[in-house]
């Protein structure tokens, strides 16, 4: 049996700010159940997988055996929101837990953010579900409803996979929300209650792994789903728009959270410059002094003073008050942009050679 940690320091049954979505008590079950949580995402991925693939089978849709990759995809879909939930999660908790000594708070407030940071409210929970399912069936009111031409004569496997679509379009109203509420509460938490120190940056590195983890699961999604769809044309210009909305959705999780963070550290650093600037104010107004009195006992250590202080200004300077890895983000941007660019640089490929 794996040894780990909880998924968080949340407690379903003690008194809790909001009751917990059903998300939460769905990973709280995962979480007691012996082994790693891999095995049962993994396992129901497969389950739906085989679900799908033997309807398809027995109504003669495809020769036995066969697999179509949106199956694939729907299945691990599925799988991949819950684990999300579960792993966002248990790493926010995780990196709270890190920046618990710069936090300015006590013990019960500490625990009441830890259960806000890993923990949905259930009613805006299947509220946000219940607007991406609607704003999916007014998108194919115009578009028409999702599904592959094979299906068209086959009504079980076309339900099945309708049901199975939707479920991703539920559980993707989900995780929409799960990002928006969990990256402002990292906000919350970075602008409201933590200590400012720009000589102690590392514990403010807590939350960037997780902001980034949340923002290339955007990718994930929108990119497997057009992996699946081969007939889509990558020239098309309605898919190249929500390309770069994910895109730029993906971004704003990663930046949105660490906004507050930033402009708290921006403060503080103009704050210790001006003290600097103060005294190097002092030392080159006593310098000046004693040079008009001709007075030069203890220049040298007045210039030291002097140059000490440009040392400081310098250090101040050269800190950076983003509190993420700069390698952290060039990731980020590489693993968003690259599928995009391979894009652009086939499309004009095809123009000019007609490939």
């Amino acid at each position: 049996m794996e040894d780990r940690e909880p998924r968080s320091t949340v407690n379903l049954i003690q008194k809790n700010p909001y009751t917990p979505s059903w998300i939460d008590w769905l990973t709280d079950w995962i979480d007691k159940l012996p082994g790693s949580p891999w095995f049962y995402y993994l396992g129901l991925a497969v389950v739906i997988l085989l679900l799908q693939a033997m309807v398809m089978w027995l109504e003669g849709v495809v020769p036995v055996g066969t697999i179509h990759r949106f199956q694939v995809f729907f299945a691990g879909v599925i799988a991949f929101f819950l684990a999300m939930f579960y792993y966002l999660d248990k790493w926010a908790g995780s990196a709270l837990e890190k920046l618990k000594q710069e936090l300015m708070v006590g013990e019960e407030k500490y625990r009441e953010l830890c259960f806000q940071l890993t923990t949905l409210p259930m009613w805006s929970t299947i509220l946000a579900s219940l607007i991406l399912l609607v704003l999916n069936f007014i998108s194919e009111l115009i578009t028409g409803p999702y599904l592959p031409e094979a299906f068209a004569q086959y009504s079980i496997s076309a339900n099945i996979l309708r049901i199975i679509y939707l479920i991703c379009w539920i559980l993707f109203g989900a995780f929409l929300y799960h990002t928006i509420h969990q990256l402002r509460m990292i906000n919350q938490i970075y602008s409201n209650h933590t200590d400012i120190n720009l000589f102690r940056m590392r514990p403010l590195y807590a939350f960037s792994n997780l902001s980034a983890f949340t923002a290339g699961s955007f990718a994930v999604i929108i990119y497997g789903f057009i992996a699946v769809n081969p007939g889509m044309q990558l020239n098309d210009p309605v898919l190249l728009v929500w390309i770069l909305l994910f895109i730029i959705s993906a971004l704003v999780a990663f930046v949105w959270p660490q906004l507050g963070m930033h402009r708290l550290q921006v403060a503080e650093q103009e704050r210790l410059l001006d003290e600097a600037y103060m005294r190097m104010e002092k030392a080159v107004a006593r310098l000046h002094q004693q040079v008009d009195e001709d007075d030069l006992e203890g220049m040298e250590d007045l210039n030291f003073a002097i140059a000490s202080l440009e040392i400081e200004v310098n250090s101040i300077k050269s800190v950076r008050t983003w509190p993420w890895e700069p390698e952290t983000l060039q990731i980020l941007v590489t693993a968003l942009a690259l599928p995009l660019g391979l894009w652009f640089i086939q499309l004009i490929l095809e123009r000019l050679f007609g490939a």
